[in-house]
């Protein structure tokens, strides 16, 4: 089976890296890997370079944002329509079998666009989830363009359900980040201590927070929050810098005059031993909903970008109020109680054999059986 996938980000990198893994290994499988995004911009971090250095051969670069290109919603969009453009002749290059798309990132919604447009059978990782922001337009507009259904949970699939999709083609999995944090092997402490200037003995927080492109205007004052919290909080700080959806560069601006330590981006094996060594993740990243429950740890989940998401109860919601951010902080570093009660949490998201399910799944399927016309299902 010849299957296409697209890498945008770190993102989804991280999710595909393990399902990746097992196709190299795995003689029934061929993969066409394309990359794109800011997976080849200076500024965050070039994590193409970790790709290759993960040994996986990249079949085509295809150009999304400029390095320094418009901080804006209309940019994001023209982004988009350049990927949509130049993924159809990689398409037709490349002629797969399969294409495997997932969650809600604007380079996969082209692929996935430009796939079901081509007669070409999708496999969408992640659907029916509820978020915030524009993503939760993108994947459930990506779940009504895709014939293989790999969601996380079973309200999700659920969800998939009630939008239309048929159960026989829906296939709960978990989330394949999981799989990364469950299989990274451990760095030793002292390390990373001096790599990155820090005492793990004591309170460290690591910060991941993205712009919301429906509040773009707002990035500035939500961060200029979330600092002042952090501030008041004085423990070792390490900010991992956000994507580049509208409103990102007065975030980062931002991040940068802070005194802060701040980090564009990580190899897996550093940022996972990094993650491991955390007190707590603070920020509005999918992460602190998906994985801080695998690494037993507290997550301060700002703001409106995961509402609605499934969640553990390790995960501590707050509005964008600095106050409210200072308090949800302290619970998580020093309420004992909290913090014993999170060391033995379940993650809802999975054990961490994501792509073990979704390679089986793949090679059971008989792709000839696949219906491309999508119809509406309204149960037996």
């Amino acid at each position: 089976m010849k299957v296409f996938v697209l890498i945008e980000r770190r993102a989804d990198y991280s999710r595909y890296r393990p399902i990746l893994q097992r196709m190299k290994e795995d003689p029934f499988f061929e993969i066409h890997l394309v990359v794109t995004g800011i997976t080849l911009l200076d500024l965050h971090g070039s994590d193409v370079n970790y790709i290759e250095e993960d040994g996986f051969t990249i079949n085509a670069k295809i150009p999304m944002f400029e390095q320094n290109g418009d901080d804006s919603g209309a940019e994001m969009v023209r982004a988009m329509s350049r990927v949509l453009t130049a993924v159809t002749f990689e398409l037709e290059k490349a002629k797969p079998d399969l294409v495997l798309s997932g969650f809600d990132i604007g380079g996969n919604f082209a692929v996935t666009v430009a796939a079901a447009h081509m007669n070409i059978p999708v496999a969408h990782i992640q659907g029916g989830e509820v978020t915030g922001s524009i993503d939760e337009a993108i994947r459930h507009a990506m779940s009504k363009f895709s014939h293989i259904h790999f969601p996380a949970t079973e309200d999700a699939k659920e969800r998939l359900v009630r939008l239309g999709e048929n159960p026989k083609d829906i296939f709960v999995v978990g989330c394949p980040s999981i799989d990364v944090l469950v299989n990274t092997p451990y760095l030793p402490k002292e390390e990373l201590e001096r790599e990155f200037d820090l005492d793990f003995s004591k309170p460290f927080i690591l910060v991941i927070q993205h712009p919301v492109t429906t509040e773009a205007m707002s990035s500035i004052d939500q961060i200029r929050e979330t600092l002042k919290a952090l501030k008041e909080v004085n423990e070792q700080t390490v900010f991992l810098l956000p994507n580049n959806d509208a409103g990102h560069s007065k975030i980062i601006e931002e991040i940068k005059q802070s005194g802060f330590k701040w980090i564009p981006s990580l190899p897996t094996l550093k940022f996972i031993n990094l993650y491991r060594n955390a007190w707590v993740l603070v920020g509005n990243s999918s992460s602190g909903i998906h994985e801080t429950p695998t690494m037993k740890i507290p997550a301060v989940n700002i703001g409106n970008r995961q509402m609605g998401r499934e969640r553990a109860f390790n995960v501590i919601d707050t509005r964008n109020d600095h106050k409210e951010i200072e308090k949800a902080i302290k619970k998580a570093l020093y309420d004992e109680n909290f913090r014993n009660n999170v060391s033995v949490i379940k993650n809802p998201y999975g054990e961490g054999d994501s792509a073990a399910k979704i390679i089986e799944t793949l090679k059971s399927i008989n792709l000839e059986d696949v219906s491309i016309q999508k119809i509406f299902y309204e149960g037996e």
